[in-house]
């Protein structure tokens, strides 16, 4: 399988920041009324702040990330941008090491001048 690095595209910088660990930057690419599939509850998270304290517990137990993808296609629409991939990555989880595979679908949403992540959708694929 060829792996390649996401070219430049606003969920290449939200992967990196996601790589990074870095939950200030996150939050501000998000919208007020972002939405997140939480991949280990399965179960939708809501609003820019539910969504802060998700990812904060996720990488809280997460080391050494590395995100990849594949497939990568980006179609916007006036002011909705869609991305969708096929996200690698690699990681420790508790000191575990983990890899997943996840299709993922990133909405954008113009407001104000500025691009923000409104729909985080990838859920891990399984066996």
């Amino acid at each position: 399988m060829t792996v390649e690095a996401l070219p430049p595209t606003m969920g290449a910088e939200f992967l990196r920041l996601i790589d990074a660990k870095d939950e200030t930057a996150i939050a501000h690419l998000l919208a007020e009324d972002a939405q997140l599939v939480d991949e280990t509850t399965r179960r939708w998270v809501r609003g820019r702040e539910a969504i802060g304290a998700a990812l904060r517990a996720q990488l809280s137990r997460v080391a050494d990330i590395q995100s990849t993808a594949t497939d990568v296609h980006v179609e916007r629409w006036g002011d909705i941008e869609v991305e969708t991939f096929v996200l690698h990555q690699v990681y420790d989880l508790d000191d575990a090491p983990c890899y997943e595979v996840s299709p993922t679908t990133l909405v954008w949403r113009r407001t104000d001048r500025a691009w923000r992540l409104a729909v985080i959708d990838a859920i891990p694929t399984i066996g």
